[in-house]
C-alpha cells in the first residue's frame, strides 16, 4: 500500500497539498518564523497516531509539549486517563534525534536503512515518516568550507534520503532555510545544487502580526509551480 502525504498532512489548511499522492522526498523552504518548524511538528503528530515518526533535531526545535498541544486540539472529550495514555502511545511512536553535523546524520540515516530493511514485510506499527529539521543546518557549515567536498555531501545525503523513501514506502520532509539574495530577494541556503534533489520544493511564509502562514509550490512532479494556499497550524 502506498503511503499518501494527505495522511501526513491531516488536520493542516491546506487543501491543495492533498493532492500529493504516493511515495515524497519534501522540502520545505523559509524564513526565520515562516512555520517551518510547526508544520513538522504538526505533521509529526498526525502521523504518530498510528505509524513510528523518526525526527532529527539540528538546532534543539522539537517540542513534546507542542506536539501535545496539537494533540489535545484534536482528542474526543474522554477520561484523563484515557487522554493521558493516548499521548504516551503517540510520544512513544516518535523517535527524536538530535543531530549537530553532517556526519551524525549519516550515521542515523544508515540505522535507519538497517532497521527499515528488517521492518518491511511485518505487521504493526511501521515507520512511515523521517523529518530533518533542518538539513541546511548540517550542509551549510560543510559547503563554506569546502566547495567541493560540501556538494559531494549534500549530494550523497539527498541521494539516501529519496533512496530510503523509495525503496522503503517512507514520507521525507526537509526543512531548507532561506538566506538573502540580490535586490532584497530570498534564496534556499543550500543554493541551486539542492533544487533538483528532493521530489517537490514548498516556501513558507508568515502574515505578520497574525498566526495565518501561506505556503507556495516551488516544484512538483505533477502539480504547477506556484499554486498556493493560506493555512493556520
Amino acid at each position: 500500500m502506498e503511503w499518501n502525504c494527505w495522511k501526513m498532512l491531516k488536520g493542516i489548511n491546506m487543501s491543495f497539498l492533498l493532492e500529493f499522492k504516493g511515495l515524497i522526498c519534501c522540502s520545505e523552504m523559509g524564513p526565520s518564523s515562516s512555520g517551518k518548524t510547526q508544520v513538522c511538528l504538526r505533521t509529526a503528530s498526525n502521523v504518530a497516531r498510528n505509524h513510528m515518526v523518526l525526527y532529527l533535531d539540528t538546532g534543539n526545535s522539537f517540542s513534546p509539549q507542542r506536539i501535545a498541544y496539537f494533540l489535545g486540539k484534536t482528542i474526543s472529550p474522554s477520561s484523563a486517563q484515557a487522554k493521558n495514555q493516548f499521548l504516551q502511545k503517540v510520544m512513544s511512536n516518535i523517535s527524536c534525534h538530535s543531530v549537530f553535523d553532517i556526519f551524525a546524520m549519516f550515521d542515523v540515516l544508515h540505522q535507519l536503512e538497517s532497521y527499515l530493511r528488517c521492518q518491511d514485510g511485518r505487521g504493526g506499527c511501521q515507520m512511515r515518516l523521517l523529518i530533518v529539521d533542518s538539513i541546511s543546518s548540517l550542509i551549510s557549515p560543510v559547503l563554506g568550507s569546502s566547495s567541493t567536498l560540501g556538494r559531494a555531501l549534500m549530494t550523497s545525503a539527498g541521494y539516501l534520503l529519496k533512496k530510503l523513501a523509495h525503496q522503503h514506502n517512507l514520507a521525507v520532509l526537509i526543512i531548507n532555510h532561506t538566506v538573502g539574495g540580490e535586490g532584497g530577494s530570498s534564496k534556499p541556503a543550500l543554493g541551486d545544487s539542492w533544487k533538483c534533489i528532493p521530489h517537490s520544493r514548498l516556501f513558507l511564509s508568515c502574515d505578520r502580526g497574525s498566526n495565518t502562514y501561506n505556503v507556495s509550490i516551488l516544484r512538483h512532479p505533477s502539480m504547477a509551480s506556484g499554486k498556493a494556499a493560506r493555512f493556520v497550524i
